[in-house]
Parts: C-alpha cells; structure tokens; sequence
C-alpha cells in the first residue's frame, strides 16, 4: 500500500511522455534507492545508475557535480528530483553537458513547491525561467519544458504530504488504511480541477517542471 500524491502521478506521466527520446546507453544520475522508471526504458542498450550513496548499491558512485566518467560517453542522460539536494547546480549542469555525447538527450526534472526533506542537503527550487537559463548557459538547447500541476495540484501536494508527515502512514497500519484510499480521490479531484480550469491564475503555481534538452 501507497499514499497516493499528485507529485508522483504527474512525474510518472511527464517521463513516460519524454522516455522514447532517450536511447543507447542512459546513465541515472542521483538514481536513489530504487530504478524508479526502469519499467519505462526497456529500449534502451544499457541502463546505468549513478549515486553517491553506496548503500543503495549504484553501478556508479559519485555525484553529479562530478561524475565519474569520460567526456561525451553516455548516450542519454536521466536526471529526476536531484538538482534541489546539489549545493552547486550551475556545475552539475555542465557534467551532465560534459558526459552527453552530441545529438544526445537529458531528460530532467525538479521540484518549484516542496517540503523541506533529506535535510540538510535541501538547497533549492526552481522556475522554468531558472531552469532555461542553467540549460541554455551549459550548452543544452531546451525542447520541452512541461509544467507539473498547477494549483490544485500543487495546493493538495502540500496537504497530503504534510498528512505523511504527521500521520506517518508507513509507519502506523491504521493511518495507511485511511490515507491510501482517501489519497487516491484527492489526488483524482486535484488533477481534475487542474484541467479543467481555464484561469491564469491557477496556471501561475506548480509543483515542479520537467525539462527535455538536446546536446546540439
């Protein structure tokens, strides 16, 4: 059993939209404890994992402000919820440049709205006009840049993860048995009232973006 948020949902979607662009050999940089979208990129020749936790066992250990790699030798490059843990983003930025062969793809994404989390390792958030600005100085031309949620979504994100945060759910089996199915209608109505509102207000807030750049 799961708690249902609309953060994940909306990734899972935004990835599966990009995952076909990425080919040869990716490289997971910031993989975490888990191949999360491993379901996703089946295509591909070789499917690389790079972290600087040795507990969570990565085919690489390093971090992505220096990866551990020659230059222009991977393929494609997958990059998901890391660049708000890194202290120095504008040089993780030109390793994944670095390493990225010509013609090559980095799809990536980053929190605008989130929880304080892993601390003290929580550094920033970002715009997409923050984001464009970090691709196009590194070298990358930016293709995609979609927005994750809007209000609703963002507004219920914060709800259910302070709902987390306090009932614990992985932890106490009463609270998981309320908040799982109760999250999956919130995360269902938040998303609903997100498409079909027509407001540019609404459009205004979002929980994080999700970036496809070429290596020209």
């Amino acid at each position: 059993m799961i708690v249902t948020q609309p953060d994940r949902y909306l990734l899972n979607e935004q990835i599966a939209r990009h995952a076909k662009k990425l080919t040869g050999d990716l490289l997971d940089v910031g993989c975490g404890r888990c191949r999360r979208y491993d379901a996703l990129f089946k295509h591909v020749l070789s499917y690389r994992t790079l972290d600087r936790d040795t507990d969570w066992k990565p085919d690489l250990i390093g971090s992505a402000e220096a990866i551990p790699l020659q230059d222009k030798s991977v393929d494609s490059i997958l990059c998901t919820q890391v660049f708000e843990h890194l202290p120095h983003p504008w040089i993780a930025i030109k390793e994944l440049f670095r390493v990225l062969k010509p013609g090559g793809y980095c799809l990536f994404t980053v929190p605008q709205t989130n929880e304080l989390h892993e601390e003290p390792h929580d550094y920033f958030r970002y715009t997409n006009y923050g984001l464009r600005t970090l691709f196009t100085e590194a070298g990358f031309t930016v293709e995609a840049m979609d927005q994750r949620g809007k209000y609703h979504c963002m507004m219920m994100q914060i709800k259910i993860r302070h709902l987390i945060n306090t009932w614990k759910p992985y932890e106490n089996k009463l609270a998981m048995w309320i908040l799982c199915p109760l999250s999956i209608l919130l995360n269902k109505y938040a998303i609903w009232r997100d498409e079909i509102s027509k407001s540019p207000a609404v459009a205004l807030h979002t929980i994080g973006w999700c970036v496809l750049a070429k290596k020209s």
